[in-house]
């Protein structure tokens, strides 16, 4: 298995191939490659994957605000962890919201029924009217316990997803991937419209519609409730249909007027381009990251609003190395940072996009910063898996035990690794943590 680190900024395989050379791959690489890079193209051309991005940036840039005020305060000297949540309301709320419909993933055999849930409720920055945040549970058969109930939500959309592209590109792999949460929307679709997993394109574009909305696993079990009673079945709820309904829909975001789907679409990318672009703060030696940010996402609205059909020709494309739609995609859009088994670290850039794979490492660099202040002072720097290959720094320094421990500490003035270059132009390096 590989993995995705969220925010579009790391894949992980499981192999020993290098990106460039990926037409040589095994079959496993290019399969669990595949589905990691529907993944990213999920990010980047579904409102769920803007909405967690823009939520990650969002809190991410409070949460450093929030520690440079404690700095300041403190004479820079500080002592952890720090607890992201109280930076300030908004980012309280953003995580109660986020946390309960991406879902649960805890092991279970399989679903017996569902129903809907209040949790709780969120307050409306604008008027502070109450928005009450609802979910659907699942009762499951537990596998220690007779029954076992957890969060549906985007976690087994996205994976379910891209399980569902990858063993349709490569059918004659063993799928060992574990029921929740890569098998279980698959069953609650067909819980509630029997056989509509039957038809694997037309699954591919009801999943793909469910990402479109900022609680997919409630919009899934509502919009399929809702066609149930207006006489669809298996056979005659199409994908044209599903894309024609998405495109009627009115969204909302808290008490603003209700946009249609495009308006809102571009308004949520929008959004995730300034709030990213807020958080490098105009400094040159990164200005090249937000104007690859920029255009994959430009270029992801074209793609959502042009051809919402992406995920099933993908599905239909065949391997890889041949698939027409995939190597098109792959040419416009790059890929992050791409790992192997012996943590090479690759990274292709999108079509005339100007950014090398070293700038591309101070992207995943920047995502560590939460999880150094919220640590109990001791953080293992995963980058340190990339210097251990390219000794960094202009000393050319190796990986030490301060990688492993604190590696603020490590490397000062220009003689820096890439996470002192995010720890300088933050400002914190003369900081010190106690």
């Amino acid at each position: 298995m590989g993995f995705y680190e969220p925010a579009i900024f790391h894949i992980h395989t499981r192999g020993t191939g290098r990106l460039k050379n990926f037409n040589q791959w095994d079959v496993q690489q290019k399969s669990t490659f595949l589905h990691e890079y529907v993944h990213y193209l999920q990010d980047i051309t579904t409102i769920q994957g803007l909405n967690k991005g823009l939520n990650n940036y969002y809190i991410l840039g409070e949460y450093m605000r929030y520690v440079t005020k404690i700095i300041k305060s403190s004479s820079n000297i500080i002592s952890l962890p720090i607890n992201r949540f109280t930076a300030n309301h908004n980012v309280g709320q953003n995580w109660i919201a986020y946390s309960c419909v991406m879902g649960d993933k805890q092991p279970v055999k399989n679903v017996l029924s569902y129903y809907p849930k209040y949790v709780t409720d969120l307050i409306d920055e604008n008027n502070g009217e109450k928005i009450p945040l609802n979910v659907v549970i699942l009762k499951c058969e537990g596998y220690n316990i007779p029954y076992q109930e957890i969060i549906f939500g985007t976690i087994h959309i996205m994976e379910g997803m891209a399980n569902l592209i990858q063993n349709l590109v490569y059918p004659h792999l063993q799928d060992a991937s574990p029921y929740n949460p890569y098998h279980i929307a698959v069953d609650v679709i067909d819980m509630i419209i029997p056989g509509f997993s039957s038809n694997k394109l037309t699954l591919i574009s009801l999943l793909d519609f469910a990402l479109q909305h900022s609680n997919p696993g409630l919009a899934l079990v509502g919009y399929l409730e809702k066609k149930r009673s207006e006489g669809y079945n298996a056979t005659s709820l199409t994908s044209d249909i599903i894309y024609n309904d998405l495109m009627q829909e009115k969204v909302c975001f808290s008490s603003l007027s209700p946009l249609s789907f495009k308006d809102a679409y571009i308004a949520l990318a929008d959004a995730a381009k300034d709030v990213m672009k807020d958080y490098l703060g105009n400094v040159w030696y990164w200005r090249n990251i937000d104007k690859w940010f920029q255009t994959i996402i430009n270029r992801g609205i074209g793609l959502r609003l042009n051809a919402p059909e992406l995920f099933q020709q993908l599905a239909i494309g065949g391997d890889i190395t041949s698939n027409d739609v995939f190597l098109k995609i792959f040419k416009e859009f790059g890929s992050p940072i791409v790992t192997n088994s012996p943590y090479n670290f690759d990274f292709i850039s999108p079509k005339n996009v100007f950014i090398t794979k070293e700038e591309m490492i101070n992207i995943y660099a920047m995502m560590q910063f939460p999880r150094v202040f919220s640590s109990n002072g001791t953080f293992s720097c995963p980058l340190r898996k990339y210097c251990q290959n390219k000794p960094c720094g202009f000393h050319k320094q190796k990986v030490d035990k301060r990688c492993l421990t604190q590696p603020w500490t490590r490397m000062r003035k220009w003689n820096r690794c890439y996470f002192n270059t995010w720890w300088y132009f933050k400002g914190f390096k003369n900081l010190i943590i106690r």
